[in-house]
């Protein structure tokens, strides 16, 4: 999550980045306990000013560099590309980016982000924060 979070933060209109721990049940992830497979996904939080950065063109971005179809055979939740919509109207934005871009990979291989409801979030440790900085 380190380098996804300084391409992020370099972006016009982001105002603020955090990587941290999301969509697990334990209430107090730690890195350790992501890496031993406690369900949570390293993740990063951006937050954006919607008048500079429309929605679908973080997305646009999201979908360039994530690795849409890297994680495939990946069995670590901690590595699954996944967004997280806080209503539905981010959920029909997602979705509607993953088929076009399913339609333009055409049969090379299917998009497996994942759509999900967020839940919580944890921030990393500040050893991760602006790792790519340090």
């Amino acid at each position: 999550f380190w380098k996804p979070e300084l391409f992020f933060s370099e972006l016009e209109g982001v105002l603020a980045t955090r990587v941290g721990y999301t969509g697990g049940d334990s209430p107090a992830p730690t890195y350790d306990s992501v890496c031993d497979g406690d369900g949570h996904t390293e993740a990063i939080r951006v937050v954006f000013d919607p008048t500079v950065l429309p929605y679908d063109t973080l997305l646009a971005h999201f979908f360039d560099v994530s690795g849409t179809r890297a994680f495939k055979a990946r069995p670590k939740a901690q590595y699954k590309s996944a967004v997280w919509v806080v209503d539905e109207t981010q959920r029909a934005a997602v979705e509607a980016s993953i088929a076009r871009l399913s339609a333009a990979i055409g049969d090379d291989g299917a998009v497996v982000t994942e759509v999900l409801d967020f839940k919580s979030w944890a921030d990393a440790e500040e050893r991760h924060q602006n790792y790519m900085r340090k």
